[in-house]
């Protein structure tokens, strides 16, 4: 009986780990380009999904390396970033209150105002100083197919555990 337990349980667990790794997979952060919201080693759970909206984090893969990043503007909006690093999405100020400065940075070659292409998404890291991003032509707007899933929870370290 006892063994039947084991085996049960074994099989369930095996299940389980196929499951999340399948559509939930975990994925370990490098750099410092979301900094504060998420720091070097960071690890996150990433929902495999096309469907977002503005201020998501989203995972992409960018010359076979994932980076994560924020959803600023959709298809079709028009970004612009003033003087002071403010964004306005539409003519909207965008709130940003995740941010610790608003400095930009100093490779942004991106002609603003912009409009988002079709099919595509503007995004920007968190750490506006040093994340390589939308404002920069080399990454520039990103494919949605190169969109892997958005984060849904950071995971570790635990005391800073937060679901998205």
């Amino acid at each position: 009986m006892k063994k039947k337990i084991i085996f049960i349980s074994l099989i369930i667990i095996c299940i389980i780990m196929f499951l999340i790794t399948t559509f939930c997979p975990f994925y370990t952060v490098e750099g410092s380009s979301m900094s504060p919201t998420l720091r070097h080693n960071d690890l996150v759970c990433i929902k495999k999904t096309k469907s977002f909206k503005h201020g998501d984090l989203i995972v992409i893969n960018y010359n076979n390396k994932l980076l994560v990043r924020r959803v600023i503007a959709l298809s079709g909006d028009k970004v612009n970033i003033d003087t002071k690093g403010y964004i306005y999405v539409n003519d909207k100020k965008l709130e940003e209150d995740y941010l610790t400065s608003r400095k930009d940075n100093p490779l942004r070659d991106e002609v603003l105002p912009y409009t988002v292409p079709n099919e595509k998404v503007f995004v920007l890291g968190d750490n506006r100083a040093q994340a390589i991003d939308s404002r920069m032509r080399d990454l520039g707007c990103i494919d949605q197919d190169k969109i892997i899933g958005k984060v849904v929870m950071r995971v570790y370290p635990i005391t800073r555990f937060t679901v998205y």
